[in-house]
């Protein structure tokens, strides 16, 4: 069923049958957050714990990246009837690509376009990035800087460069439990607190000497990671791999993979797609959460999409890893109800 723009007028979302896909809620009532996957293959780092596949020997392979349809699907999710806020991933460094900042730019431009979360390794100076993204208003955008040491030569002055891009945009940066530079980690979050910069940190993803991450850390690596980590959510879905159970994606959530293919989530893309950005507008949407289709959620663009974590958090802007624990006032006074204590 297609959801069709209603100008500003109030409408009942469609009653599906059980079980089936229903339209969207109506613009008054929904903003949908989407992440757009572009699989944008270059980067101009060669971190050994590379998610998107860029460390050595190897480097990447193949890349579904193609610059004219990114940008016609870029086109048609500023058509979508209905706000948004969308984060546009990448298998390498956004800001080397000059396709990539336009489409930012047309979703900055768009109305229906709430918050555009872009992600960055912080390689350029503070005002190359305001030159680069001039024009595309500053309360839209939010920003998340990837520290990565083993590229990084100088700590202080990235740490300073991240201080001054904050001043500019919404910013938070993140690091990786690597796990050769694990013990670091307490001094690297101290030095970004002491800077007022907002840090977090997420396990290591992979294979190092034999072990595979993070389900073989130690005692130990696992004590300093609880010194660092953002949150309990971090730590139940980026550590423990918690099964995700009740989940909003395809009903508040989207994900639009490289060819422009919408499904509920990235885990779910061996399912039925929502819709085709390349094709059309036209999406379903599902009546309401769903249990999740797969065991384990480790992307925090999605996994905070989950019912549980809607009931335990709150965003406290538009940058999607700040949020804070809804009762943690309240835990004060029973401290049954503090973040690390309650059923989760």
């Amino acid at each position: 069923m297609f959801f069709k723009p209603l100008g500003r007028q109030a409408a009942k979302p469609a009653q599906a049958p059980l079980g089936e896909p229903a339209a969207a809620p109506p613009v008054e009532q929904a903003t949908i957050n989407v992440r757009f996957f572009t699989d944008y293959p270059v980067c101009n780092y060669k971190c050994p714990y590379c998610v998107a596949g860029h460390g050595p020997p190897e480097g990447r392979g193949p890349s579904p990246w193609d610059e004219d349809r990114y940008l016609q699907i870029i086109d048609n999710i500023c058509k979508l009837p209905f706000p948004i806020n969308i984060r546009i991933g990448v298998g390498g460094e956004f800001f080397i690509s000059k396709v990539l900042v336009e489409g930012a730019r047309r979703l900055g431009a768009s109305e229906n376009v709430r918050v555009l979360n872009l992600i960055t390794n912080l390689s350029f100076h503070p005002k190359q990035y305001a030159r680069i993204l001039a024009g595309i208003p500053k309360e839209k955008v939010a920003l998340v800087a990837s520290y990565h040491p083993t590229e990084i030569k100088n700590e202080d002055a990235w740490i300073a460069a991240a201080q001054e891009l904050g001043t500019y945009y919404d910013l938070t940066t993140m690091s990786v439990a690597y796990p050769p530079s694990l013990h670091k980690l307490p001094e690297v979050k101290a030095k970004f607190e002491a800077a007022g910069v907002d840090h977090f940190v997420q396990p290591f993803i992979g294979e190092y000497e034999g072990k595979t991450y993070p389900q073989e850390y130690t005692e130990e690596e696992r004590a300093i990671i609880r010194q660092v980590i953002y949150s309990r959510h971090d730590w139940e879905f980026l550590l423990n791999l918690k099964r995700p159970g009740m989940c909003n994606a395809g009903f508040k959530y989207l994900f639009v993979d490289p060819e422009g293919k919408v499904f509920q989530c990235g885990g779910a893309q061996h399912l039925k797609p929502l819709g085709d950005l390349t094709q059309s507008t036209e999406i379903t949407f599902h009546s309401g959460p769903r249990p999740c289709p797969v065991s384990v959620c480790q992307c925090d663009t999605e996994n905070i999409n989950t019912k549980v974590f809607e009931d335990h958090y709150a965003y406290l802007d538009k940058n999607q890893h700040r949020f804070a624990y809804r009762f943690a006032e309240e835990a004060k006074e029973a401290p049954w109800m503090d973040e690390w204590t309650v059923a989760y």
